[in-house]
């Protein structure tokens, strides 16, 4: 039986080299005839035929720079979504692993004293409380790209938003495995959604935990400023450069350093937390340095002073 031979096939950089050279390659010798039929044509004619040549060629131009522009998003897009998935199915894939672990010591009875059994127990709950804490983070960032993300806002502190965000991400944790610190003073009423900014709060305390080293150092603070609130998430890990810090609130984008830093993630709490600030019109600010960790700041606009009776 003969060998079917199979046919190359180009890469993404190839077939952009393509469309450049199958686009400036006829827009070179159009523009050129139309040149040449302007300066050395003798009549109106030759002039104005010249000049559509000219003026198709700079059309096709354009034409081609935006098949070139769409076919570089497109690209980019489904490299995007390789990455995402890749991540998830590592992010899974380790609680997983440990549930499995935990599971088999349990069953197989090689945990002989209750202590033992405690602790695995615990170890499950912590490993399916991570788990669940991705799959609404997933399921959270659909429904922001999709359009779909709406606030239902009431006017209150913040305070109980922020201690439902410290209960969700105090049961990620074993007991001691992070030094978790607060300076809380915030009074000041603002107009939130109580779910969507414990979830905005919980993503920067995970995103903290993730980026620091053994030692993990994590400060969540509270204080009203003019014109409102501010929440702070402050931890000791690596940082991020000058360079990094523009695209960091980007979907599906991680920094060079934080790659190095063996952290996992899937790119999407970060953009979470700045659709959840916008929807309460608000801003978010970083301050971070290489090797001296980083501090994500929100800021909530107060709610209007109360007018007579009540009502503001």
């Amino acid at each position: 039986m003969a060998r079917r031979e199979e046919l190359p096939y180009l890469s993404q950089s190839g077939i952009l080299l393509l469309l450049i050279l199958g686009v400036l390659t006829p827009v070179g010798l159009m523009s050129a005839a139309g040149v040449v039929a302007i300066v050395l044509g003798g009549g109106i004619g030759s002039l104005v035929v010249g000049i559509l040549v000219v003026s198709f060629a700079l059309a096709t131009l354009g034409a081609g720079t935006a098949l070139l522009v769409m076919f570089q998003r497109r690209t980019r897009l489904a490299r995007e979504q390789v990455t995402f998935l890749t991540n998830v199915t590592h992010e899974l894939r380790t609680p997983l692993s440990a549930i499995r672990l935990y599971g088999q010591t349990l069953q197989l009875e090689r945990a002989e004293d209750p202590e033992t059994r405690r602790q695995c127990v615990e170890a499950i709950l912590r490993e399916t409380a991570r788990l669940g804490q991705l799959v609404d983070r997933v399921l959270e960032w659909r429904r922001i790209a999709e359009g779909r993300r709406t606030y239902q806002k009431q006017r209150a502190r913040v305070e109980p938003a922020l201690d439902e965000a410290l209960a969700n991400f105090q049961g990620l944790l074993a007991a001691g495995e992070v030094d978790l610190r607060q300076d809380r003073s915030s009074t000041r009423e603002v107009y939130l959604d109580r779910a969507a900014l414990a979830e905005a709060v919980l993503n920067l305390l995970v995103n903290a935990y993730k980026y620091t080293g053994e030692t993990k150092r994590i400060t969540l603070r509270s204080r009203d400023v003019e014109g409102g609130v501010e929440i702070a998430v402050e931890d000791n890990g690596v940082g991020i450069p000058k360079s990094g810090q523009q695209r960091i609130f980007e979907p599906f984008h991680r920094g060079d350093n934080r790659l190095d830093s063996g952290a996992a993630g899937v790119g999407i709490g970060l953009a979470i937390v700045r659709d959840v600030v916008r929807g309460h019109h608000g801003r978010i600010r970083l301050d971070s340095e290489p090797g001296r960790g980083s501090t994500f700041t929100l800021f909530l606009p107060a709610a209007p002073a109360a007018g007579p009776g009540g009502k503001s």
